[in-house]
């Protein structure tokens, strides 16, 4: 729930008919991707790679926090 509380904007884009990419907007204006792909332009499917790459940029959110944590930690 506090991840979610970050992000203010959330922007999809397609590329090559099969590359999605997630960008979120942090409340404090960072920037962070997710990606998602498939191999056949025929397996693509928009909303699946929608949440994929949602997740993906969600898990750089929490490196990014952990990260953080530590320097905090370590300080």
């Amino acid at each position: 729930e506090d991840i979610s509380n970050t992000i203010v904007n959330i922007e999809y884009a397609v590329f090559g008919g099969r590359l999605t990419v997630c960008g979120l907007t942090l409340r404090n204006g960072f920037l962070v991707t997710g990606e998602s792909s498939c191999v056949s332009i025929e397996n693509f499917d928009a909303e699946l790679g929608k949440s994929i790459a949602y997740v993906n940029a969600v898990d750089k959110i929490w490196q990014l926090e952990g990260y953080v944590l530590r320097n905090k930690l370590f300080n």
